[in-house]
């Protein structure tokens, strides 16, 4: 394997041979830069998706009222619905495998005033328990608590980008917050890495919310509650429980998908698993393909290679070579061919997809990367397609009769 003389020799026949050697080593380069370009970008939609589904908790129902598109029981269409805290009530204790229940009431365009700085934000009134299902990730301070809600403290929670517009970088806790008019004192700030949207809102107690700004009454855009998981199949029973019973008590259609929407979030994590899944074996089967071209490739010219060198290797074999020493040359030249050749396109790819990470930032596509496991995964691959793509044209030369080789003219 490490004969001097032997891997001298290989060197003069490719060097001898720039063309043949050049465009073999561009063939495989290319396979290899492909695979690593299809399994980072593969990663990076894989990552941003995951990132973005961990936004929210997999053990949990959202329900969202809406308007109606259909008449029914009386009433016309285009009716606004109402949910309210009896339905929150009758998620929370009334229904099996129910462990929390909490609303919120969504004010869009929240005028937000900081020390002569008026902007616009969203404003979230909700239960304390929300947090468990949002998955908030708080950089400074808490979030609401019961005490909150029982006393009806002022107090407000802000994104990141909140704090970044109004306090210019400036710690905002336990500083007041003038919110559509009112003031708050913030005990809390929050950052969603894929959530720039979200880093735009502001947390306050529901009850306060409520009767501050919703007129005095109970009413909210939606609910959320957490089940005891257990299957999908059993969360899916939940989610049709709830749905029954707002419909029937909202007096909405069976058939009206826009009067009430139930987002069962086990479904969206399964759907996304099964997606991401496709996506591994569709990114497989083409990094496949593209391999064995490029060992289909090395394999035509080792062929080329054996038939130029046809009197060389009768000459050896007149000599006493044995088979065996013939059928190694042929495939270490082919093995040193695909590895050389394949580390390039290897590195090439992972200084294209750092490039990619470095320059790209959505919330739907996060570091493209390749890791340990891959890379040592390509370069086994890369070892083997040397080794088969040199070994039946090897074989065939360990065949060729002396005399008939030296013939050969």
């Amino acid at each position: 394997m490490f004969d001097r003389d032997k891997w001298t020799e290989i060197m003069s026949s490719m060097v001898s041979n720039p063309l043949r050697t050049l465009l073999t080593s561009i063939s495989v380069s290319v396979g290899i830069f492909i695979l690593v370009i299809l399994l980072g970008m593969g990663k990076g939609l894989e990552s941003g998706a995951q990132s973005s589904m961990m936004d929210d908790a997999s053990n949990s129902i959202w329900v969202r009222a809406g308007v109606t598109s259909i008449p029914y029981d009386g009433y016309k269409a285009n009716r606004e619905i109402e949910l309210n805290e009896k339905d929150r009530f009758h998620a929370a204790n009334e229904v099996d495998d129910v462990v929390d229940a909490s609303a919120r009431l969504t004010l869009w365009n929240s005028d937000m005033e900081y020390d002569g700085q008026l902007m616009n934000f969203g404003l979230r009134c909700v239960h304390p328990s929300y947090q468990n299902v949002e998955l908030l990730h708080l950089v400074e301070g808490r979030f609401l608590n019961e005490g909150d809600m029982q006393d009806n403290r002022k107090v407000a929670v802000i994104g990141s980008t909140i704090r970044e517009d109004l306090f210019k970088g400036e710690s905002p806790i336990g500083k007041r917050l003038m919110i559509r008019g009112v003031n708050f004192m913030i005990i809390g700030v929050f950052d969603e890495p894929n959530g720039r949207w979200e880093n735009r809102q502001a947390y306050i107690t529901i009850n306060l919310g409520q009767r501050l700004f919703g007129q005095g009454k109970d009413a909210f855009n939606m609910y959320v509650v957490q089940t005891d998981y257990k299957s999908t199949k059993q969360q899916a029973k939940v989610a049709e429980e709830l749905e029954a019973y707002t419909r029937q008590a909202h007096s909405i259609s069976p058939k009206d998908r826009k009067g009430l929407r139930i987002t069962d979030m086990s479904e969206r994590f399964e759907s996304f698993s099964n997606v991401m899944k496709g996506i591994r074996y569709f990114v497989g089967a083409i990094g496949f393909l593209t391999l064995m071209i490029g060992i289909i490739g090395v394999s035509n010219i080792m062929t080329i290679v054996v038939k130029e060198r046809t009197k060389e290797i009768g000459v050896r074999k007149a000599l006493g070579a044995r088979p065996s020493s013939i059928v190694f040359m042929i495939v270490q030249e082919a093995v040193l061919m695909t590895l050389v050749s394949g580390l390039l396109g290897f590195l090439l790819g992972y200084g294209v997809l750092n490039l990619i990470a470095s320059n790209v930032d959505h919330e739907f596509f996060k570091n493209p990367e390749v890791n340990f496991s891959m890379s040592l995964t390509a370069i086994i691959v890369l070892v083997v397609a040397g080794t088969i793509s040199g070994l039946i044209p090897a074989l065939n030369a360990a065949k060729i009769k002396p005399v008939e080789a030296l013939k050969d003219e």
